[in-house]
């Protein structure tokens, strides 16, 4: 019996299907970035004291800051000059401090302040509320893996880069 990649028309068909796949696989991945990006520009109206980059480099922060700029660089896919800017954007605005770090002192650390904390969690809210309609759209069976789904892409996709 053939198997994939043995050189019977069963792996030659079962190859020509795998190439298939992973090209409705890179379009659908390619589309949800696409989707994304055009997203990002209608919620922008939504947050008139920050930008959509803004509050996406202050969720780094609160997920990673203790770690450092190269922490959030990472998280965020952004060049580590980039985040240094916009970090010390955030921080003129009183929405980050930059400390020192508890184990090296010489190194700097980004926190949120209380204001930047508030800020992001009503942001949150109102992309949580704009997304619920989707979220209702999903059945029971889809809602069990979109989410573990959704984070499994975000890990691969996160690997290209």
């Amino acid at each position: 019996m053939g198997t994939a990649g043995d050189g019977t028309d069963a792996g030659r068909v079962a190859d020509l299907t795998q190439l298939a796949d992973g090209a409705q696989f890179a379009d659908a991945v390619l589309a949800l970035l696409a989707v994304a990006r055009r997203t990002r520009g209608r919620l922008q109206p939504l947050f008139e004291d920050v930008t959509v980059p803004q509050l996406v480099l202050l969720d780094a922060v609160q997920a990673c800051g203790r770690e450092g700029i190269v922490a959030i660089s990472e998280y965020t896919l952004l060049s580590q000059p980039t985040v240094t800017q916009q970090a010390a954007a955030l921080e003129a605005a009183g929405l980050l401090r930059r400390i020192a770090a508890e184990n090296d002192r010489r190194r700097r650390v980004l926190t949120l302040t209380e204001r930047g904390e508030d800020l992001l969690a009503s942001k949150r809210g109102l992309v949580a509320d704009r997304l619920s309609v989707a979220w209702a759209s999903l059945s029971a069976e889809e809602r069990s893996i979109a989410v573990p789904l959704l984070r499994h892409v975000i890990d691969l996709v996160s690997e290209l880069a």
